[in-house]
């Protein structure tokens, strides 16, 4: 006899969800549109880690779109 396989449909813990980013230095942890500081230089929007000053993520920017901190104002 065997038994069926389970399934969990409850979401996952927050920090295993796609939508949270780590950071590699120092483990921080936080939503994309968490506490990261964002900054936009030349043609690059980088996502910094507050708590190590580690760049997290880095995006080429087109002048055509647009880019919004988490607090949601323009850059």
């Amino acid at each position: 006899m065997t038994t069926p396989p389970t399934h969990d449909d409850s979401p996952p813990p927050l920090e295993t969800q796609k939508t949270v980013l780590f950071c590699p230095d120092c483990g921080h942890r936080s939503p994309i549109t968490g506490d990261w500081d964002v900054t936009t230089t030349g043609n690059e929007r980088l996502l910094v880690c507050t708590d190590c000053g580690s760049v997290i993520d880095r995006r080429s920017v087109r002048r055509s779109d647009a880019i919004e901190t988490p607090e949601g104002l323009p850059t």
